[in-house]
């Protein structure tokens, strides 16, 4: 399954109004890194040499992980990939909204609502479907609202809740701190000059994994174009819609940008025009990270944006 760009409505509003957005106070985040959670520790014994399986996550509309990415959160899978032994966790801020919107859907597919053993939840709901210390489970599914985040833990190889509780806790013990979301973000001000262009990146907000921004194009002897840029930072990949203009005409470009230090390096592959007129890159995924156009961090990145055009 491929992820596609999910944008939470809400970061667009702030991002738009800087007033407002120096007003919001820092708070704990989603993980960014699925490599760097504390989920792997606490996977059982029989469950030996698991890791963590890169996943590219496209949910359908109407899923708990589209919410779940809607929401700002992140998705990460492991285990054992040749047994196809494993789970998939993912972490999403719930802003008292949507573990409550997806509740009526757990319930009428059979989920029950569950008090945990040695865990101060708000709620959780559960459902299995197989037969418990008799193989695999069809379904296994755990969803966990607790200090404002919903954590769903799913899995092939639990028999009980007792058994994934060490599941549950590491998982919320990887939700980063005030202090460790801070210094993982990359809100702030890019230049990228190579060959006489310049490329202009302004990332005005960063919470949990939602990004957005505004950049700016002027290469050598081509068309300027600048616009506001809606994505989402994870693994170490900021991913997002460009919308822009350029010579009189309004258009949309996904684009990749890879960390690498304290800056980024853009990504370049195949495109495909959508039937909304969306350049998007084609799938499954191609990416060249071309370093000649580092993003270093640099200042007053709106002044000179406003100056272009």
């Amino acid at each position: 399954m491929k992820r596609i760009l999910i944008i939470l409505v809400s970061a667009l509003f702030l991002s738009a109004c800087s007033d407002v957005e120096d007003a919001i106070p820092e708070s704990p985040s989603v993980p960014l890194y699925c490599d760097q959670t504390k989920v792997l520790e606490s996977f059982p014994e029989k469950v030996a040499n698991a890791k963590y399986i890169p996943t590219e996550w496209e949910p359908a509309e109407g899923t708990d992980l589209y919410a779940a990415y809607n929401a700002g959160g992140i998705a990460c899978t492991y285990g054992i990939g040749e047994a196809e032994v494993g789970a998939t966790i993912f972490w999403a801020p719930d802003f008292n909204i949507t573990f409550s919107e997806r509740e009526p859907i757990w319930k009428e597919a059979g989920q029950v609502e569950v008090d945990l053993p040695d865990f101060e939840e708000e709620r959780a709901y559960f459902l299995s479907q197989g037969t418990e210390g008799q193989g695999e489970y069809i379904v296994w599914q755990l969803n966990v609202l607790a200090n404002g985040y919903w954590v769903q833990v799913g899995a092939t190889f639990l028999n009980s809740i007792e058994e994934a509780m060490p599941i549950v806790k590491a998982a919320y013990d990887s939700i980063l701190t005030t202090e460790e979301a801070q210094a993982e973000s990359v809100k702030g001000c890019y230049f990228a000059d190579a060959n006489s262009d310049l490329f202009i990146m302004d990332l005005t907000y960063h919470e949990n994994t939602t990004v957005t921004g505004n950049l700016a194009y002027q290469p050598l002897q081509k068309d300027i174009s600048k616009g506001s840029f809606l994505g989402t930072f994870e693994n170490g990949i900021l991913r997002g819609i460009y919308s822009f203009s350029s010579e009189g005409m309004d258009s949309e470009r996904e684009l990749f940008f890879k960390r690498e230090g304290d800056g980024f390096i853009p990504g370049y592959g195949p495109v495909e025009v959508t039937n909304n007129k969306l350049e998007r890159f084609q799938r499954p995924l191609q990416i060249t990270w071309e370093k000649n156009y580092k993003y270093k961090p640099g200042e007053e990145c709106a002044t000179v944006i406003n100056g272009i055009g």
